[in-house]
């Protein structure tokens, strides 16, 4: 479907132009400025409404979990080390918080099993478009799931598992990154005579350094365990929920570790989340990190992304950073900057019309295209075609 978004505010490079034009075609952003002509199959008159890339969630477990449903496929439970999970095999994009990421203007999120066991499986980036979690598909491996801090030790502890302390939960990451660097080595050595073992072969991208080591941890001594084994091993590492790092944000910044930050509108409900501060992304970002938020759903409603980002705001962060920490910031850290997070010619084709500034909460979303799919909210809206 070709597409032109007429008279609308667009957001580039950390501002809004009013009287622009933006043309889609084939799924992707054809032709931005002021002086399009085109026949196209839809013109969308905007009226000066505010037209942003589509919104990125970088840290969900979207369409692996159903309301309403006593089990769920987040994650298994009693193997401690699973990291040859993959998301596709268990996401229902038929889920109503597809349906509710769509509405809230998010056109892509990473999806991965839930963080109950120190290595949970592999991250897949996905759009919010499509009947079947394939056609959405960006990235099937986006990085390999591990967990720090009290989730995984208190899951030891309660099926009696042999690892269950803090100690323990990392030296059992450090013994199976040592098995997948050896298993890799004798396979790349072409001597290779046992059998394949679905576990290290899904380690390898991550022990090779092709995708990164995704650890979710709370507290400042979690992430430094995080960062010392990511030094360790040579791996590429970006801290997920990192309720303290802004504690470490020299450190961070220095190693060039991002942070997707979250969910920060959750209560301080157990000890490891203590120092949660609505300031932390101003202070990782003053820093020099770079910082998505995630609203961990269903953590919290896939909806409060925005709210996150607005909440920033009030302490301090400034309109511009805090809309690039859902749009521009998670895509780079998702590793698929050249293809998404912003209004450029050549990029996907996932815009989110507000009636409103995208930050002020009383701004409804219009419209939503992901990949050329048009996806209306707003019955007024003027569609011609």
């Amino acid at each position: 479907m070709s597409i032109i978004f007429n008279n609308v505010r667009i957001y580039m490079g950390g501002a809004f132009f009013p009287g622009q034009k933006v043309l889609v075609e084939k799924g992707k952003i054809a032709s931005v400025g002021s002086k399009i002509l085109k026949n196209v199959e839809k013109v969308i008159e905007c009226d000066q409404k505010y037209l942003v890339p589509g919104l990125i969630d970088a840290h969900t477990h979207l369409g692996l979990f159903e309301n309403g449903v006593p089990s769920n496929d987040m994650a298994e439970t009693h193997p401690e080390v699973t990291p040859h999970l993959r998301p596709l095999d268990g996401i229902k994009m038929r889920d109503k918080g597809v349906e509710d990421a769509r509405r809230a203007g998010i056109s892509t999120c990473m999806v991965c099993p839930a963080s109950e066991l120190p290595i949970a499986g592999i991250c897949s980036i996905l759009k919010m478009n499509g009947n079947s979690a394939d056609v959405g598909l960006i990235v099937e491996q986006a990085g390999v799931l591990a967990t720090f801090g009290e989730v995984p030790r208190n899951n030891a502890k309660n099926d009696k598992k042999s690892h269950s302390t803090r100690m323990g939960m990392a030296a059992l990451i450090r013994e199976t990154l040592m098995k997948a660097q050896d298993y890799l080595a004798l396979k790349q050595s072409k001597k290779m005579t046992r059998d394949r073992e679905i576990d290290m072969e899904a380690l390898i991208p991550l022990v090779k350094g092709d995708v990164p080591m995704r650890a979710c941890a709370h507290r400042a001594e979690d992430i430094m365990a995080a960062l010392r084994i990511a030094q360790e091993f040579n791996l590429k590492l970006v801290i997920e929920y990192g309720t303290e790092a802004h504690l470490l944000a020299d450190r961070l910044a220095e190693m060039k570790v991002p942070v997707v930050i979250g969910p920060t509108l959750m209560p301080r409900f157990r000890h490891e989340m203590n120092e949660k501060t609505f300031e932390s992304a101003k202070i990782l970002m003053d820093a020099g990190v770079d910082v998505a938020f995630t609203c961990d759903y269903p953590g919290l409603p896939i909806e409060t992304l925005r709210v996150a980002a607005a909440m920033a705001i009030q302490y301090g962060l400034d309109e511009r950073r805090a809309l690039m920490a859902i749009s521009e910031n998670p895509a780079r850290i998702l590793g698929v900057e050249e293809r998404i997070g912003k209004i450029k010619k050549g990029y996907d084709a996932d815009l989110a019309l507000f009636s409103g500034h995208p930050l002020d909460i009383r701004s409804k979303l219009e419209a939503l295209v992901v990949d050329g799919d048009l996806f209306v909210f707003d019955k007024s809206l003027v569609i011609d075609g």
